[in-house]
């Protein structure tokens, strides 16, 4: 999705030193810049598909807890008719919630929105979200529709403004700026560890420059494949929280077309 955050990454490593006075890093020779590090971050071996089990925990100031519970059902494309990838996530809990599902077709070219529709089986309606509603919350949690997908590389500058020690780990600190002016998010600062490029901490920005939310990540790679494990999201505004827990990870399971159509939004994938 255009305007998210990507759940694979590289796997290269190359030390960057400080500049002098400390000022941004520079694209000298030997040295990577904000674009290489974040396209590294693209870089990693990928599963063809996948199939997980989504649990999310959204808690409020006062540590009122909410669960929710999905299924969800990714595929690569690789550019195959225009398309980066494919996502389905179909709710299982809570009981009043099950069937009500999100299907994301994601677009290679830039600058096309990305194709986000909703099915409420009470109404037994598909929806197809407008751009400005994917900035809204995912099943109120702190994570926007648009969080869940995968930002063009093209649609920021990114800026690799120094090196610096992350949860004990050696890591470049990325700005990255939209292009857009009508973007959710003034700017993000994105935390890439130097061995193996898998962002561990991501602080988002508003408009106005101030702090929105931080996000820290735990990622896991059976098989070699990399995705998430645990994130958690928090609104510092708010102080509302939202803990994700990716599980039943299954790679290259044979996902085929038909199960990223309106039908599968509908009835879900059968297998």
């Amino acid at each position: 999705m255009r305007n998210g955050v990507r759940a694979a990454v590289a796997a290269f490593g190359m030390v960057v030193a400080w500049h002098l006075g400390g000022g941004p890093l520079g694209a000298a020779e030997g040295q990577l810049t904000g674009l290489d590090v974040m396209t590294k971050t693209r870089e990693l071996y990928l599963a063809k598909d996948q199939m997980s089990t989504v649990t999310l925990r959204k808690i409020d100031k006062k540590g009122d807890e909410q669960k929710i519970v999905t299924k969800r059902y990714w595929k690569a494309y690789g550019g195959k008719d225009g398309f980066a990838s494919k996502t389905l996530f179909v709710t299982e809990f809570p009981p009043d919630q099950r069937g009500v599902g999100f299907l994301i077709w994601d677009y290679t070219k830039a600058g096309q929105p990305d194709d986000l529709r909703l099915y409420l089986p009470s109404l037994k309606q598909v929806r197809r979200m407008t751009t400005r509603e994917q900035d809204d919350a995912f099943m109120g949690s702190d994570l926007t529709f648009a969080d869940l997908g995968q930002r063009g590389l093209d649609e920021d500058t990114h800026t690799l403004l120094r090196t610096e020690k992350c949860q004990t780990r050696d890591c470049y600190v990325i700005q990255s700026v939209p292009k857009d002016q009508d973007s959710l998010y003034g700017k993000k600062l994105t935390w890439v560890p130097t061995d193996d490029f898998t962002p561990i901490k991501i602080d988002y920005y508003d408009r106005k420059g101030e702090l929105l939310k931080t996000q820290a990540i735990e990622w896991q790679h059976p098989e070699n494949v990399w995705a998430w494990k645990k994130a958690e999201m928090k609104n510092v505004q708010t102080s509302h929280r939202t803990l994700f827990e990716i599980s039943d990870l299954k790679n290259n399971v044979g996902l085929a077309d038909d199960d990223f159509t309106e039908r599968a939004l509908k009835t879900g994938v059968r297998r």
